[in-house]
């Protein structure tokens, strides 16, 4: 008879509990832990998914809330500048041209000879554009002294274009005066008639 065996018969008592504990131990660890310890690790990884979703959506809502504010923040600086800087119609945007004009004109030293506005609607919105030609004479210094003012303006006044001709006037000792003519435009907001 063989060591085992032998042990076996002579330990039964105590083998025969053991060997049913230990196959009972195999059969919950192979029937309710292995599965309970998938199951663990799926609700894990789903909690770390669903924690990734929650990231995502509270990033796309901060991001819709700044949309949102930031919408709201250009449509108030809109209105402001409709109703603080452009004109309410064309006969103000036109005095308030020539207005400006007339007063950076004077103050550069260039001397304004001629100015005529038009008014056409600005495609898909409500805005309408005054278009001005307008014609000034001065020195080179006192033309450009009158630039820089136009671009530092507070008034919102585009200048499009500068055309430069020499010899404005026939004044003895005016060689150095040049002749300036601008294509200038300004806004302001349609009324609901359309003009």
């Amino acid at each position: 008879m063989s060591l085992w065996r032998r042990i076996l018969l002579e330990r039964r008592a105590v083998v025969l509990p053991l060997a049913v504990v230990l196959v009972a131990n195999l059969a919950v660890y192979v029937l309710a832990v292995l599965p309970l310890e998938h199951s663990v690790s799926s609700a894990h990884e789903e909690s770390v998914s669903a924690m990734g979703e929650l990231a995502a959506a509270k990033r796309d809502a901060n991001n819709a809330k700044n949309a949102r504010v930031s919408t709201v923040r250009a449509d108030d600086e809109l209105k402001r500048f409709y109703e603080g800087v452009l004109a309410p119609d064309f006969e103000h945007a036109r005095d308030v041209a020539d207005f400006w004009l007339d007063r950076t004109a004077r103050q550069a030293g260039v001397t304004k000879k001629e100015s005529q506005y038009d008014y056409e609607l600005v495609k898909d919105s409500r805005l309408v554009r005054v278009k001005g030609k307008v014609a000034l004479e001065g020195s080179y210094d006192n033309i450009r002294r009158f630039l820089y003012a136009a671009e530092i303006a507070h008034e919102f006044i585009v200048i499009e274009r500068v055309e430069l001709s020499e010899g404005g006037t026939t004044n003895p000792g005016a060689a150095d005066t040049l002749g300036v003519t601008l294509d200038l435009s300004t806004y302001y907001v349609a009324q609901a008639d359309g003009r």
